[in-house]
């Protein structure tokens, strides 16, 4: 639905202006659609007398009278838009048609208050904009909404300060969760009502975030005997787990209490009482029980699996000395039927960093299953996190000589371990390949012009292939890359035929399945693979540490005052900037330190990081709030990257140089600008790195992507190289 609203005054109504608003917000009725104009004309014409629904009336175009604002617009859309004309009420009274009553001011605001509970039950706490056409921009939000009502409508409207609560405490904001809490109480008439015992709970959620223990059970002990709770069995359980929380943070007489507490609850639960089994189990973890703490996390985590806090105390447990050999205890490492549920824990204990309990957890689940593509996939993911390359080069080996009958399209198990048989190890693998011919066909690889091939004649409509075969194929895949960054290139065109008449048959339709990652890696790798030279030798090497976009760089030549220098890759899958902060465990951050420490000691080092925040995580970070800005969220995340850079150098002796993000997406590639804007800013004004500053030669004038950088839509092509070694040479003078 498109929704346009055309607001012309008369001359007689000196301070306004005419103009235009354009939405695709989704409305109900008339009064939604004008309350949002109202909202952004009183935005974008701020010394203006402020509009209010009392003020204005809708008709159609050329329409005689004024439309109800109780009228549904489904009723009014012609081919899915529709056009409303708004006018002050005394136009409609000088000219003779009778004004009808619009909405009064209470319910313009619990108009507004609805648009805004909309926004947040999507989790659209920023964005919800009202996409405009050129005539104006106006974006509409739920925090926006919420201010527009206490600035401009009522000022002591708790609704909307609950509002803002939520916002902030779902962004994390816990000071200025506090503040609007404190703000909200003090309008609040009744200190005994139930909006004052939630704002109460919340506060001592707050400070429970911010280590304000003491407080925090001040608050909820309080609360506990506030009249209001007698009805709200929910909040006091919540409470009561809250306050053994904040005790149990305190001196060993209130440990004590919080424990006395916890095991009342666990009584009164028949011990079902999931927050206290959680909190029981860090207890007794700290007190030297582990066996018993184990036990009782993974009960939870059955219960709670997608809980995040759940995970990542299951994963210290398990990745605490011994954890391992006490979930054997609990979970029978002998039994096929157990393989599932390591699998499971392995991605746990991965994805919050706990990597050596993961390689054990999949070691066991590919020791009971060794058939399952599956867990093979995941097992030697997680060896990538470590960067152990030649592990896994090894179990690949391994399982294509267990799995010979396997196959998936036209490549199986047998036919790829015959290629592999070859080599040894990893180190057998190195080196060039000779004098094989490979070459990018638009859509395909073809090794030696095998044109009489008859694979490449058709594509499937469909994938037609099951999750298991889908997995095996991103298992080749995976190899494909591991070979790659470690410079194997020897067995790569033997894969690369084997492989590519069945993903050429699929093509792009494998960017929708559950192997996207795995393909998009291979399809960029095959088709570097077809650009002369790569040279997998490390002759007075300059390394690039960086995500994907590193693979462009890989085992190329560039001259450096007249030296020649090979790029070595240290890819790091999947890293953020904002992965580097000291509080996160998320494991990117594990393999860029792990990666780190493959790269010697006092080394060059390009470092290519920022992409994939400019991609998702910043805007969405934005959305939620987290930030004010996109050029606040900028500062921190780079912040966070310089202060990890700076430590390396320092540690390790790097002569580090910051290669800009990227600009190959077009509809990213105004935020990549504003990054590296701010990113050479930092860098330049640091002295542990240099800035390559070479970001505007990449562009066109018309701020596109170069033609001649295009490799696959999403990364560079190895032609722009020239331009990383002059601005390397301009810096090292």
């Amino acid at each position: 639905m498109r929704v346009y609203v055309h607001f012309k005054p008369s001359p007689q109504d000196a301070g306004h202006h005419e103009w235009t608003f354009v939405s695709k917000n989704e409305f109900t009725h008339v009064h939604e659609a004008i309350s949002l104009f109202l909202q952004a004309y009183n935005r974008k014409f701020q010394a203006c007398t402020t509009l209010t629904l009392d003020d204005v009336e809708a008709s159609l175009p050329n329409a005689p009278k004024p439309l109800d604002p109780k009228k549904k617009l489904s009723h009014l859309l012609c081919e899915d838009s529709c056009e409303l004309e708004l006018k002050m009420r005394h136009q409609s009274e000088s000219s003779g048609h009778p004004a009808t009553k619009g909405p009064s001011s209470s319910v313009a605001v619990e108009t507004m208050l609805a648009l805004a509970e909309k926004h947040k039950l999507k989790s659209a706490w920023r964005s919800a904009k009202a996409r405009t056409s050129s005539i104006a921009q106006a974006p509409l939000t739920a925090a926006s909404v919420w201010e527009t009502v206490l600035r401009d409508m009522d000022p002591l409207n708790v609704p909307a300060m609950m509002g803002l609560v939520d916002l902030y405490m779902q962004s994390c904001k816990w000071t200025k969760a506090k503040q609007s809490i404190q703000r909200t109480l003090a309008v609040v008439n009744d200190p005994q009502s139930p909006v004052a015992l939630r704002l109460a709970f919340l506060n001592a959620k707050c400070d429970v975030q911010l280590r304000q223990d003491r407080a925090a059970a001040e608050t909820l002990q309080q609360v506990l005997i506030h009249p209001a709770l007698a009805n709200e069995p929910h909040l006091e359980h919540d409470a009561k787990i809250l306050l053994a929380e904040a005790l149990y943070a305190g001196a060993p007489a209130s440990q004590e209490v919080a424990l006395a507490m916890l095991m009342d609850l666990l009584e009164l639960s028949n011990e079902s009482d999931l927050d206290a089994i959680a909190l029981y189990s860090q207890i007794a973890h700290d007190r030297g029980k582990p066996a018993e703490a184990i036990q009782m996390i993974l009960k939870v985590l059955v219960g709670r699996a997608k809980d995040k806090r759940v995970q990542a105390r299951c994963a210290a447990f398990l990745d605490a000395p011994g954890g391992i050999a006490l979930l054997h205890q609990s979970l029978d490492p002998m039994s096929v039927s157990t393989a599932a549920a390591y699998a499971y824990l392995a991605t746990v204990t991965k994805d919050h960093g706990a990597i050596h309990a993961s390689l054990a957890c999949f070691r066991q689940a590919v020791h009971l299953v060794p058939l399952d593509a599956t867990y093979a996939l995941n097992y030697v993911h997680a060896l990538e996190v470590c960067a152990s390359y030649a592990d896994a080069f090894a179990f690949v080996k391994s399982f294509l000589a267990a799995n010979s009958a396997a196959t998936v399209g036209r490549v199986s198990c047998a036919a790829i371990a015959r290629i592999l048989d070859a080599y040894a190890t990893l180190d057998d693998a190195r080196g060039s390949w000779g004098a094989i011919t490979m070459t990018w066909h638009e859509t395909h690889v073809r090794v030696n012009g095998n044109d009489d091939d008859d694979s490449f004649q058709r594509t499937a409509a469909a994938v037609d292939l099951s999750p298991d075969q889908l997995d095996f194929l991103a298992l080749l895949c995976t190899l494909v890359k591991i070979l790659f960054v470690q410079g194997c290139l020897r067995p790569l065109p033997a894969l690369v035929a084997a492989i590519e008449p069945t993903r050429y048959r699929c093509g792009h339709l494998l960017h929708t399945t559950s192997i996207r990652n795995e393909h998009a890696y291979y399809s960029c790798i095959s088709q570097l693979l077809c650009i002369p030279s790569l040279v997998p030798f490390s002759t007075r090497p300059i390394y690039v540490c960086g995500d994907s976009h590193t693979l462009a760089t890989a085992w190329r030549v560039i001259s450096v005052h007249g030296h020649d220098r090979v790029l070595v890759p240290s890819l790091v899958t999947g890293l953020k900037h904002w992965h580097l902060r000291p509080e996160s465990t998320f494991y990117p951050k594990v393999n860029f330190y792990n990666v780190v420490q493959t790269i010697p000691h006092g080394a060059d080092v390009v470092f290519l990081f920022g992409e994939i925040d400019c991609r998702e995580g910043l805007l969405l970070a934005v959305e939620k709030c987290r930030y004010e800005t996109l050029d606040e969220g900028m500062t921190k995340t780079i912040s966070i990257f310089m202060d990890v850079l700076q430590t390396l150098v320092r540690d390790r002796g790097f002569r580090a140089y910051v290669h800009p993000i990227v600009p190959v997406l077009n509809e990213t590639r105004p935020i990549v600008q504003q990054y590296n804007a701010h990113f050479k800013r930092k860098v330049d004004a640091s002295a542990c790195a240099q800035w390559l500053d070479f970001f505007d030669a990449l562009l066109t004038p018309a701020h596109k992507l170069q033609p001649s950088f295009e490799l696959d839509g999403t990364h560079l092509h190895p032609a722009y190289l020239d331009l990383l070694a002059h601005a390397i040479e301009r810096v090292d003078k």
